[in-house]
């Protein structure tokens, strides 16, 4: 899911006694000075939803350099809006990530080390905190990632990226798992679960939306009585999705791989040459189909979804194929018609993807774009979500989308 900044007001703990407790820990030196700090939003509205961020641009005193040190830190948190804060609680996500820059992303480092793969997969957390929800990274600004407009989305070079650096996440907690079997049975909890549901009817909005807007086109009212269908279904097939594959590989996945939650470097060229990955909070274990399928529908530039999939499947396949023979899996590798299969079983993330979170990841008028809005009933939160449907580039999608989705049997 997106993500959303909403201007929230700076905590009171994230001041000068924050950064020095924090950094005189971090540098191993308890004479550490904190001169001065000043914070300001990371992002606007539209970008980011489930958290809030602040980038922190501290002067520092250490008894290491005689010269004053301009330092630069992302500070990740909680909304303090109980409302808010308590229902992305509900589903784990704040300690979860912080899990995963703990312990998860340490061993996947060190599995992929053991083959001599230094690959960097995600920021450097300097600092968390369980208690208060913390996490503390470095700035990666500094080191020139940012990302990718998620109106334009990515083409098939960064998309191919994006596989390969996928796959060795994938490949490496499949390892993982492997050899400490049961390290990631509590990651069981996806955006959409039987478990919880605090969000589900800010889905079914966005699919009545989209059902009283997609009837208007012309040839499309016809999808109408699947749509509704699929209403009265949806928790249980998104769900569905979410729940480990019985026949083939699973594996940890990001859980929320979008263009936001994607960041890269780019050369004199202005060609990507570097990514890493962001927002660990919905990671769960299932199908790497998952990843694939919620990536590819509402990530990619139209043209390169509608005729480039297959190929950005098979080379994931031929990465994730290569990683795990040379980490000696005792479990057996899907071939690229397994990984077709895998796909298929798993389709309807292309739908929840597509269908219902793209028009929200492509929104172009952000005024209205935060967690008020969006779990709001007012008319100006219904109107908001009409335009999402009213997207040009929005309608583009569905249009092939839908016939595509339906062709494929997935809105049976």
């Amino acid at each position: 899911m997106p993500e959303s900044s909403v201007q929230e007001s700076i905590p009171t703990w994230l001041n000068a006694k924050f950064f020095e407790d924090m950094l005189k820990k971090h540098e191993n030196d308890i004479n550490l000075k904190v001169i001065s700090v000043k914070t300001s939003d990371v992002t606007g509205k539209g970008e980011h939803y489930a958290s809030v961020m602040w980038r922190a641009a501290v002067e520092v005193k250490s008894s290491k350099s005689p010269n004053i040190l301009k330092c630069s830190y992302v500070v990740k948190s909680v909304y303090e809006d109980p409302a808010k804060s308590g229902m992305f609680a509900m589903y784990g996500i704040y300690k979860r990530e912080i899990e995963m820059y703990e312990k998860v992303s340490v061993e996947i480092g060190k599995i992929l080390k053991s083959i001599g793969d230094t690959t960097q997969l995600f920021p450097k957390a300097i600092h968390h905190d369980y208690e208060k929800e913390v996490l503390v990274f470095e700035d990666l600004a500094l080191r020139g990632f940012r990302n990718i407009d998620r109106r334009e989305r990515l083409d098939i070079v960064q998309a191919k990226m994006v596989m390969e650096k996928l796959a060795k996440m994938h490949a490496a907690t499949a390892i993982l798992e492997e050899r400490k079997p049961g390290f990631f049975s509590h990651f069981n909890m996806g955006i959409f679960n039987r478990k919880v549901t605090a969000f589900l009817d800010f889905f079914l909005s966005h699919l009545d939306i989209c059902i009283e807007e997609v009837s208007k086109w012309d040839n499309y009212k016809q999808y109408q009585p699947k749509l509704l269908k699929i209403r009265n279904e949806l928790n249980e097939r998104a769900s569905q999705v979410y729940d480990p594959s019985k026949d083939f590989m699973n594996v940890l996945i990001h859980g929320d791989l979008w263009t936001n939650n994607i960041m890269f470097t780019f050369d004199d060229k202005k060609q990507a040459n570097d990514l890493l990955f962001v927002d660990l909070q919905f990671s769960t274990w299932t199908s790497p189909a998952v990843d694939i399928l919620y990536f590819s529908h509402n990530s990619l530039k139209e043209d390169i979804r509608q005729t480039k999939l297959a190929e950005i499947i098979q080379h994931y396949h031929m990465h994730l194929s290569t990683l795990l023979k040379k980490l000696n899996t005792k479990k057996k590798i899907p071939t690229l018609r397994e990984m077709q299969i895998m796909i298929l079983e798993k389709e309807f993330m292309a739908f929840l993807a597509g269908v219902m979170m793209q028009p929200i990841m492509l929104v172009e008028d952000s005024t209205n774009a935060d967690m008020d809005t969006m779990l709001s009933d007012s008319d100006a939160s219904l109107q908001f979500k009409r335009n999402l449907y009213r997207n040009p580039k929005t309608q583009i999608a569905l249009k092939y989308l839908l016939p595509y989705l339906d062709q494929r049997g997935i809105l049976d």
